[in-house]
Order: C-alpha cells, then sequence, then structure tokens
C-alpha cells in the first residue's frame, strides 16, 4: 500500500482495486479457487505467480513480469 500510495495515479489505482475485488472475489468463493489451484485464475500457466513459482516456493513476483502479462492481455 505504501508503493501505491506514493504514486501519482494512486487513486485510480485504488478504484481499479475496488471494481475488481468483488467481481473475482465472488469468483474464489464459488470454486473456493484459494484451495484449488487448478481453478485458481493466478496460477495458471504463463502468469506472474507461474514464472516466480518456477523460481521457487514463495518466490515473489516481478513488477516487470505483472506488467508484460497485462500487457499481453490487452493485445
Amino acid at each position: 500500500m505504501p508503493k501505491v500510495a506514493a504514486l501519482d495515479d494512486a487513486q485510480h489505482i485504488i478504484d481499479v482495486i475496488n471494481e475488481t475485488a468483488p467481481k473475482y472475489g465472488q469468483y474464489y468463493q464459488q470454486h473456493d479457487a484459494w484451495n484449488h489451484e487448478e481453478d485458481n485464475l493466478t496460477h495458471q500457466p504463463g502468469t506472474p505467480w507461474s514464472i516466480a513459482h518456477a523460481k521457487g516456493r514463495n518466490t515473489l513476483l516481478s513488477d516487470d513480469d505483472i506488467l508484460k502479462y497485462h500487457a499481453l492481455e490487452q493485445l
């Protein structure tokens, strides 16, 4: 949160989070995706999580991998 608060577009980022959390929160509750990795949208092949996980369990996701992944989604 401190990183977000320091950004020029902090309010926009907070708004996106507030819009996104309810949308995907329902999915995760319905599919119990936190406990079933195959249903977890963030744990699919090619996601930033999968890239970090391949480097070792609990490896931090890199900002570059996150940005690249979401840039590709926009295409």
